[in-house]
Protein backbone atom coordinates (compact mmCIF):
# COMPACT_ATOMS: atom_id res chain seq x y z
CA UNK A 1 0.00 0.00 0.00
CA UNK A 2 1.41 3.31 -0.62
CA UNK A 3 1.99 5.66 2.08
CA UNK A 4 1.36 9.56 1.46
CA UNK A 5 4.72 11.41 0.93
CA UNK A 6 6.49 12.68 3.98
CA UNK A 7 8.04 16.05 4.33
CA UNK A 8 9.97 15.07 7.47
CA UNK A 9 13.71 15.80 6.47
CA UNK A 10 15.24 16.33 9.91
CA UNK A 11 15.69 12.38 10.39
CA UNK A 12 16.68 11.36 7.10
CA UNK A 13 18.73 13.10 4.07
CA UNK A 14 17.00 14.24 1.37
CA UNK A 15 17.81 11.23 -0.70
CA UNK A 16 17.39 8.79 1.87
CA UNK A 17 13.58 10.39 2.60
CA UNK A 18 12.78 10.42 -1.22
CA UNK A 19 13.56 6.52 -1.39
CA UNK A 20 11.35 6.48 1.14
CA UNK A 21 8.34 8.31 0.15
CA UNK A 22 8.15 6.58 -3.50
CA UNK A 23 8.73 2.90 -2.21
CA UNK A 24 12.12 2.91 -3.42
CA UNK A 25 13.72 1.67 -0.44
CA UNK A 26 11.16 -1.08 0.55
CA UNK A 27 11.84 -2.23 -2.88
CA UNK A 28 15.28 -2.52 -2.40
CA UNK A 29 14.34 -4.39 0.94
CA UNK A 30 12.38 -7.00 -0.55
CA UNK A 31 14.79 -7.72 -3.46
CA UNK A 32 17.89 -8.06 -0.65
CA UNK A 33 15.97 -11.62 -0.11
CA UNK A 34 16.93 -12.24 -3.87
CA UNK A 35 19.82 -11.33 -4.87
CA UNK A 36 23.22 -8.62 -3.58
CA UNK A 37 23.02 -5.02 -3.09
CA UNK A 38 24.81 -4.49 -6.42
CA UNK A 39 22.05 -6.96 -8.08
CA UNK A 40 19.30 -5.16 -6.05
CA UNK A 41 20.09 -2.08 -7.70
CA UNK A 42 20.33 -2.89 -11.23
CA UNK A 43 17.09 -5.29 -10.84
CA UNK A 44 15.45 -2.35 -9.13
CA UNK A 45 16.31 -0.01 -12.08
CA UNK A 46 14.91 -2.28 -14.46
CA UNK A 47 12.07 -3.28 -12.90
CA UNK A 48 11.49 1.01 -12.64
CA UNK A 49 11.88 1.02 -16.04
CA UNK A 50 9.81 -1.48 -17.20
CA UNK A 51 6.53 -0.34 -15.17
CA UNK A 52 7.35 3.17 -16.67
CA UNK A 53 6.95 1.43 -20.19
CA UNK A 54 4.13 -0.33 -19.31
CA UNK A 55 2.11 2.11 -17.90
CA UNK A 56 -1.71 2.05 -18.89
CA UNK A 57 -3.27 5.41 -20.39
CA UNK A 58 -6.42 4.20 -20.48
CA UNK A 59 -6.21 2.58 -16.78
CA UNK A 60 -4.75 6.41 -16.34
CA UNK A 61 -7.24 8.47 -17.75
CA UNK A 62 -10.44 5.87 -15.70
CA UNK A 63 -8.47 6.43 -12.58
CA UNK A 64 -8.79 10.49 -12.80
CA UNK A 65 -12.29 10.40 -14.43
CA UNK A 66 -13.07 8.33 -11.17
CA UNK A 67 -11.45 10.90 -8.77
CA UNK A 68 -13.13 14.26 -10.81
CA UNK A 69 -16.37 12.53 -10.10
CA UNK A 70 -15.61 12.20 -6.62
CA UNK A 71 -15.51 8.77 -6.36
CA UNK A 72 -13.86 6.98 -4.06
CA UNK A 73 -11.34 4.48 -5.24
CA UNK A 74 -7.52 4.25 -4.11
CA UNK A 75 -5.08 3.94 -6.87
CA UNK A 76 -2.68 0.94 -5.41
CA UNK A 77 -6.32 -1.01 -5.23
CA UNK A 78 -6.87 0.12 -9.00
CA UNK A 79 -3.44 -1.38 -9.97
CA UNK A 80 -3.87 -4.50 -8.19
CA UNK A 81 -7.49 -5.24 -10.06
CA UNK A 82 -5.73 -4.25 -13.55
CA UNK A 83 -2.69 -6.29 -13.26
CA UNK A 84 -4.31 -9.43 -11.21
CA UNK A 85 -7.82 -9.84 -11.96
CA UNK A 86 -7.91 -13.15 -10.20
CA UNK A 87 -7.56 -10.59 -6.78
CA UNK A 88 -10.90 -9.30 -7.15
CA UNK A 89 -13.28 -10.57 -5.57
CA UNK A 90 -17.71 -10.18 -5.42
CA UNK A 91 -18.62 -7.56 -3.01
CA UNK A 92 -19.18 -8.87 0.50
CA UNK A 93 -22.59 -7.91 0.75
CA UNK A 94 -23.67 -9.06 -3.17
CA UNK A 95 -26.42 -8.66 -4.18
CA UNK A 96 -27.35 -6.08 -1.75
CA UNK A 97 -24.50 -3.32 -3.05
CA UNK A 98 -25.14 -4.11 -6.67
CA UNK A 99 -27.35 -0.73 -8.64
CA UNK A 100 -30.79 -2.19 -9.98
CA UNK A 101 -30.08 -3.69 -13.67
CA UNK A 102 -31.37 -0.83 -16.48
CA UNK A 103 -32.47 -3.39 -18.85
CA UNK A 104 -34.59 -5.98 -18.65
CA UNK A 105 -34.90 -8.86 -20.53
CA UNK A 106 -36.45 -8.90 -23.61
CA UNK A 107 -35.46 -4.95 -23.98
CA UNK A 108 -34.48 -4.16 -27.65
CA UNK A 109 -31.02 -2.74 -27.42
CA UNK A 110 -28.12 -1.01 -29.36
CA UNK A 111 -24.79 -0.18 -28.38
CA UNK A 112 -24.66 3.50 -28.02
CA UNK A 113 -22.99 5.39 -30.51
CA UNK A 114 -23.24 2.51 -33.27
CA UNK A 115 -26.12 1.77 -35.38
CA UNK A 116 -24.05 -1.31 -36.64
CA UNK A 117 -25.08 -3.94 -34.23
CA UNK A 118 -28.47 -4.44 -31.97
CA UNK A 119 -30.98 -6.83 -30.68
CA UNK A 120 -32.80 -8.22 -27.75
CA UNK A 121 -31.75 -8.40 -24.12
CA UNK A 122 -31.83 -11.99 -23.04
CA UNK A 123 -29.56 -12.33 -20.16
CA UNK A 124 -27.08 -10.20 -17.70
CA UNK A 125 -24.98 -11.22 -14.93
CA UNK A 126 -22.67 -8.81 -12.54
CA UNK A 127 -19.18 -8.67 -13.32
CA UNK A 128 -16.07 -7.07 -12.43
CA UNK A 129 -15.46 -4.37 -15.59
CA UNK A 130 -11.71 -3.36 -15.22
CA UNK A 131 -11.92 0.06 -17.82
CA UNK A 132 -14.31 0.77 -14.91
CA UNK A 133 -12.43 -0.30 -11.82
CA UNK A 134 -15.87 -1.24 -10.38
CA UNK A 135 -18.66 -4.18 -10.59
CA UNK A 136 -21.38 -3.40 -12.99
CA UNK A 137 -24.06 -5.48 -15.26
CA UNK A 138 -23.00 -7.19 -18.20
CA UNK A 139 -25.98 -7.99 -20.97
CA UNK A 140 -26.48 -10.85 -23.62
CA UNK A 141 -28.01 -9.72 -26.95
CA UNK A 142 -29.11 -12.17 -28.84
CA UNK A 143 -28.56 -10.09 -32.60
CA UNK A 144 -31.14 -9.17 -34.54
CA UNK A 145 -30.71 -11.62 -37.90
CA UNK A 146 -30.52 -7.59 -39.69
CA UNK A 147 -27.35 -6.75 -37.57
CA UNK A 148 -24.18 -7.11 -39.30
CA UNK A 149 -22.68 -9.03 -36.75
CA UNK A 150 -25.33 -11.99 -36.83
CA UNK A 151 -23.15 -13.09 -40.19
CA UNK A 152 -21.26 -14.55 -37.79
CA UNK A 153 -22.71 -14.81 -34.32
CA UNK A 154 -25.64 -15.12 -32.84
CA UNK A 155 -25.30 -13.09 -29.38
CA UNK A 156 -22.80 -10.77 -28.39
CA UNK A 157 -22.33 -9.48 -24.49
CA UNK A 158 -22.03 -5.66 -23.85
CA UNK A 159 -21.36 -4.18 -20.42
CA UNK A 160 -24.42 -1.68 -19.43
CA UNK A 161 -22.69 1.98 -20.09
CA UNK A 162 -22.56 1.05 -23.98
CA UNK A 163 -25.93 0.04 -24.37
CA UNK A 164 -29.13 2.26 -24.65
CA UNK A 165 -32.49 1.51 -25.99
CA UNK A 166 -33.38 0.83 -29.18
CA UNK A 167 -35.81 3.17 -30.51
CA UNK A 168 -36.31 1.55 -34.05
CA UNK A 169 -34.13 -0.79 -36.19
CA UNK A 170 -32.08 1.02 -37.83
CA UNK A 171 -32.31 1.06 -41.58
CA UNK A 172 -29.30 -0.47 -43.54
Amino acid sequence: MLRPVCHKTDQYTDSQQALDDFGIAELLAKLSNYCEQQEQESLAALLISQLTQSIDAELIANYLSVVAQSQQIQLPRLITQKFSPSSVDLPNDFPNTAKTPRFLYGDKLHWIGCDTDWGIAIGRFYSFAPHLCCWTWCYLIWLSKDSPSAAWISADIAWEEDLEPLEAEPML
